[in-house]
């Protein structure tokens, strides 16, 4: 049921207009609905959008993805496009923000929309009020500066990958032939890997025989070719951080700063979960400013708007989606990217059935981005 916004080129629908949909009058109404209820909350957003603007003399864009469990979208590459079509209408500005609200996501997206988002303004700076994690942080170390509200927080950028090499969640999962449905695989985090290695040399204080058994007994569970992909995914990470970094520092001058900053965000921080403040991020050496009293009070107030229309960590609860009804059509926005002049909702939707009292099933119809075009 989870599913994320998609790499391919996206062709968003204009809101304007409600397709034909297979179940008839009760979803194209449903649909109708659901894009009428963003009109308020867009426009309270705006309103803070332009305080921001006024505040730091900028342009502002946000980009916001939902974290809801099953429901959920991540940075991707789908959206280049769509902040292409927002940066044309904008044409060459002197100042931008991006405020940035998200869990992650694809890690090759950020230095593809940071390189974007430079081709349109030399003062790139990315605004964070409450959580931009692994690839959002990613996408912050390519700004000029990081704005980080009271509550923001980035993370390290140690990534989970997961092929067809990765193991099952049940190796009896693989002995049946006749199985159909492809078996989930285990992610595999990078650190772990060199975790479980540097266990066994620096605290097992086994030798190179033991080292070697240590080994075996590693790629006995993972397939040596996810090992060296694994190998591959952090390597790739160091460059990306290394690059987005080098978009605003000297690789001569700030060498010694910049092999610390991705030394410590891919491999020091030992759990992807962990909280970098913004103390924190400005000690690690990463260029953290704090708004001004007015920027602080629009960023909370505008990640408050977003919890409401997108859910972000909130649980989807049933009864509030479904009420008496057995069956309902719902449509959820999971993602957004708003500025003055344009928004992108990127929705989820499908025909919601209760399962139980407290729990339903959501067979999905659609996943998609809509633009909702504003005039100035």
């Amino acid at each position: 049921m989870s599913k994320h916004h998609h790499n391919r080129p996206p062709q968003p629908r204009d809101q304007g207009t409600v397709a034909a949909e297979p179940r008839g009058t009760m979803v194209a109404d449903s649909v109708a609905q659901h894009r009428q209820t963003r009109t308020g909350p867009r426009e309270k957003r705006l309103a803070l959008l332009k305080g921001i603007e006024q505040d730091r003399a900028s342009h502002v864009i946000t980009y916001v993805t939902s974290s809801r469990v099953r429901l959920n979208a991540q940075i991707a590459m789908d959206v280049i496009r769509l902040f292409r079509e927002i940066l044309g209408q904008m044409g060459h500005i002197e100042k931008l923000d991006l405020v940035l609200i998200t869990r992650g996501g694809n890690i090759l997206a950020p230095l593809r929309l940071m390189s974007l988002l430079r081709e349109y303004s030399k003062n790139v700076n990315v605004l964070v009020p409450y959580m931009a994690h692994s690839a959002g942080t990613l996408l912050a170390l390519g700004a000029d500066e990081i704005v980080m509200g009271a509550m923001g927080e980035l993370g390290p950028v140690d990534p989970s990958v997961a092929n067809q090499f990765n193991p099952v969640l049940d190796p009896q999962d693989i002995q049946n032939d006749s199985k159909t449905i492809p078996r989930a695989r285990i992610p595999i985090s990078v650190e772990d890997v060199t975790s479980y290695l540097d266990f066994a040399k620096s605290h097992a204080g086994l030798d190179a025989a033991g080292m070697a058994q240590a080994y075996s007994a590693l790629t006995g569970q993972v397939h040596p070719l996810a090992l060296g992909n694994i190998l591959r995914t952090h390597k790739l990470i160091r460059h990306l951080t290394r690059t987005l970094l080098l978009m605003h520092m000297d690789e001569t001058n700030d060498r010694e700063r910049l092999e610390a900053i991705v030394q410590a965000l891919t491999e020091k921080l030992y759990s992807h979960e962990y909280a970098i403040t913004r103390d924190e991020a400005s000690r690690l050496g990463l260029k953290v400013a704090k708004p001004s009293d007015a920027t602080e009070g629009h960023l909370w107030e505008l990640y408050r708007l977003y919890e409401e229309s997108l859910g972000i960590d909130r649980p989807i609860d049933p009864a509030r989606e479904l009420g008496a009804e057995r069956q309902k059509y719902l449509c959820f926005d999971l993602a957004a990217i708003e500025a003055e002049n344009a928004a992108y909702f990127f929705c989820s939707r499908g025909l919601a059935t209760h399962k139980g009292t407290t729990d339903f099933e959501f067979g999905l119809d659609v996943q998609e981005w809509e633009r909702l075009e504003m005039k100035r």
